[in-house]
């Protein structure tokens, strides 16, 4: 019996990238301001933190899930989480290899969302990576919350579903 090519992929990528496991509560305490951000998320693992200066970057990955977020000094005006993604999507958008009709924004409430793929070339096989960044305006400072998932199922749906509603940031 022949195999397309999808199908053939569809094997790779079931093999190679396993079902991501779900979920915690993940806390991450921002250094120097006296607040955090947490939200719900496959286990992390590789978890690194940096600053420079008064600016913060953590990130993690749990197989396909990953996440970065970044807490910096407004780049710009405005003190809203719209202003924030005006600053920061058009840098975030040029990236060539984002499928231009999977673009969707959304404002809610505690973030400016913004959702998207990716579309790459593994061993000349189209693979597709989910992304949505949420960016947020707190406390005098902008911060940009990108999470991705390579190969997205239909099940994991409910981590996009999980982590938006559980995303949060205060004391």
């Amino acid at each position: 019996m022949a195999h397309s090519s999808k199908t053939l992929l569809a094997v790779l990528v079931a093999i190679t990238f396993p079902a991501i496991a779900f979920a915690e509560n993940v806390e991450v305490n921002i250094p120097g301001e006296g607040w955090r951000i947490s939200f719900d998320s496959p286990p992390l693992s590789q978890k690194q933190e940096a600053r420079r200066g008064s600016d913060y970057a953590f990130k993690a990955s749990s197989d396909r899930f990953n996440i970065s977020l970044f807490v910096e000094q407004p780049q710009g005006k405005g003190d809203t989480h719209k202003d924030c993604y005006r600053f920061y999507w058009p840098k975030a958008s040029g990236n060539p290899m984002i499928a231009k009709d999977t673009v969707v924004t959304s404002d809610a409430t505690k973030y400016f969302r913004v959702q998207y793929d990716i579309i790459a070339e593994i061993q000349s096989q189209p693979i597709r990576q989910r992304n949505v960044h949420y960016y947020v305006a707190h406390r005098g400072r902008w911060v940009d919350v990108h999470i991705s998932i390579i190969e997205p199922t239909q099940e994991d749906g409910r981590i996009f579903v999980a982590f938006d509603t559980s995303l949060s940031y205060g004391p």
